[in-house]
C-alpha cells in the first residue's frame, strides 16, 4: 500500500472545481483547502504506478498550476510479508 501527501496549487477562482474533481477519485482525499488556492491532498494506492498516474492526472486538471509530493510511504500488505 502506498500513502502519499501532496500540496496542490490551484488557481483561486478554480479551487472549488479542482476540489470537487479530486473528491470523486477513489483513494484521494482533500484534507484542507485555502482560499488562495492551496490544497492538502492525501492519496492511497496499491502500487507505485497508480500513485504516479494519480499525480499526473492531478497535474493535468484544468485550474491546477502545480503539484508537489511532500510525503510518500510504502507499507506491504500483511499477507505479503514473509515470516522469519
Amino acid at each position: 500500500m502506498n500513502f502519499s501527501s501532496l500540496v496542490v496549487d490551484a488557481q483561486p477562482d478554480r479551487l472549488n472545481d479542482v476540489r470537487a474533481a479530486l473528491q470523486q477519485w477513489p483513494g484521494v482525499e482533500v484534507q484542507a483547502a485555502a482560499t488562495h488556492g492551496k490544497l492538502i491532498v492525501t492519496v492511497e494506492t496499491d502500487s507505485d504506478a497508480q500513485t504516479t498516474d494519480i499525480f499526473a492526472r492531478i497535474n493535468a486538471l484544468e485550474g491546477v498550476m502545480a503539484v508537489a509530493m511532500v510525503y510518500h510511504q510504502y507499507e506491504p500488505e500483511p499477507e505479503q510479508e514473509v515470516l522469519s
